[in-house]
């Protein structure tokens, strides 16, 4: 396993530093299965040098998370409260029909960036992603855009105990209400 260096427009990511994203988010009381799988997974992570994104109480989501989209134009810091506000907008008109959906995760994967759940079937969450991009575009223009996750997963944690990017305030764009019993479409715009 390898220290995960995250990057920023092809430099290294330095201490301090902060991106918005968009995530897909569990909940307590809606996703408990995915929480449940998470918080078992915790334990193997223990002995690795890895951050593990679920805490170790019991049902609490920690900032297990899925990546949609970084905005990757500028620093989160050089984006106004204004500017924030206009893309939370373009989000949640851009998010508005888009219908709940139910995508299960797993089994655990270990990689050399750190250890992650598989996301299948994936459509779905490909599918929001461009929804997400398209308000991302409208709004900040394609430079934005510059950031590839690879294939749809959940983070359970990172191989650099020092990598914090995911964490921070939340803006609640939207919110599905499945009933169904794995993640749902929670979507928070990050910093």
């Amino acid at each position: 396993m390898q220290k995960f260096t995250p990057s920023w427009r092809g430099r290294p990511w330095e201490d301090g530093f902060a991106a918005l994203h968009a995530y897909l988010a569990p909940r307590a009381g809606v996703d408990d299965e995915l929480l449940a799988l998470a918080h078992a997974c915790r334990p193997a992570m223990l002995s690795y040098p890895i951050d593990p994104a679920i805490p170790a109480e019991p049902g609490t989501p920690g900032t297990l998370h899925v990546t949609i989209e970084m905005i990757a134009d500028v620093p989160a810091c050089d984006i106004s409260v204004r500017e924030r506000d206009v893309l939370i907008d373009a989000l949640r008109k851009e998010l508005a029909d888009v219908a709940p959906f139910v995508a299960e995760l797993g089994p655990p994967l270990a990689g050399r960036a750190g250890a992650v759940l598989d996301v299948w079937p994936d459509g779905q969450v490909l599918a929001l992603q461009e929804r997400v991009r398209a308000a991302i575009r409208a709004t900040r223009g394609e430079a934005a855009l510059v950031h590839s996750g690879g294939r749809p997963h959940c983070s359970l944690g990172y191989s650099n105990p020092r990598e914090l990017h995911q964490t921070g305030a939340n803006a609640l764009v939207g919110r599905s209400q499945a009933d169904a019993l794995t993640l749902r479409g929670a979507y928070s715009l990050a910093v």
